[in-house]
């Protein structure tokens, strides 16, 4: 996709992509992925998934250990993308705030500034990954909820890496019967902060830290997700769902939510 030659003036960017290259079959056990799409009346999410789209304001879907990617569909957008992130000052020239404090290469606490280009640019690369898909699902308008959940520490005496990771729970699936990994996702009551888990943790094994932040969990109040509007698509009985979503969101404490019923006729015998 790219010229060599074109990410020249971005070493740290280069290395990256030319590392994710060869690397192309990345272990991906630690992302975690919700799909939305962008399109609240498509007929084939309908067909897919459902008889009723749900849509979330998705600003306030952010919160610390998720983030929003916009899928693009189109390999030149992604190169377009990655170059203009990648002459950004804030990838050049400046390390990036959220780089402060991490450990370099040999396992020490660092403040350089090629360190935190070199992280950021990790970063960039890690994102257009997550951003690109195949063109064939371009209908899809697919925007992710991705949040990363490290099963393995790499680095156990710095917890303050994985603070922000969401702890990771199991389910079983009842088809191929194999517990399956997740992370729960919920908009809490109370404020975010940035926190120094040094010294909360100390002297904790990591399945100890684990465990105690499944139990944190649990305790924290859940606030209504950010849920703006209904679509109720082509079903056999579009008003009486409606009626039924009318009554069920204000006892579910759910207000001035929008209700719409699609266009699309239903097809059926």
């Amino acid at each position: 996709m790219f010229v060599e030659d074109e990410l020249t003036p971005y070493p740290f960017v280069k290395k990256w992509w030319q590392n994710f290259k060869k690397d192309n079959d990345k272990d991906s056990s630690t992302f975690y992925i919700a799909s939305f799409s962008k399109n609240p009346k498509s007929l084939e999410q309908f067909r897919a998934y459902g008889n009723i789209c749900i849509g979330f304001d998705a600003k306030q879907l952010k919160r610390n250990g998720f983030s929003l990617y916009e899928c693009v569909y189109d390999k030149s957008e992604i190169k377009k993308w990655i170059l203009e992130k990648a002459g950004a000052k804030e990838w050049m020239f400046d390390e990036p705030d959220r780089w402060r404090s991490l450990i370099a290469e040999n396992g020490t606490p660092t403040n350089i500034h090629d360190e935190g280009r070199n992280k950021a640019a990790l970063s960039l690369i890690f994102g257009a990954s997550i951003k690109l898909k195949h063109s064939c699902y371009e209908n899809e308008e697919e925007v992710r909820l991705l949040a990363v959940s490290s099963h393995h520490w790499e680095y156990p005496k710095y917890t303050f890496l994985y603070d922000k990771e969401p702890p990771i729970h199991f389910r079983f699936h009842p088809a191929f019967t194999v517990p399956v990994p997740y992370v729960k996702y919920f908009t809490s009551t109370q404020p975010e902060r940035e926190c120094d888990s040094s010294e909360k943790y100390k002297g904790k094994t990591v399945h100890q830290i684990k465990k105690e932040k499944r139990e944190k969990e649990k305790k924290q109040n859940r606030a209504l997700l950010p849920i703006q509007e209904i679509w109720v698509g082509p079903t056999p009985h579009k008003e009486e769902t409606r009626l039924a979503c009318e009554i069920l969101l204000p006892e579910k404490g759910y207000k001035d939510v929008q209700i719409d019923v699609s266009e699309i006729p239903y097809r059926g015998f």
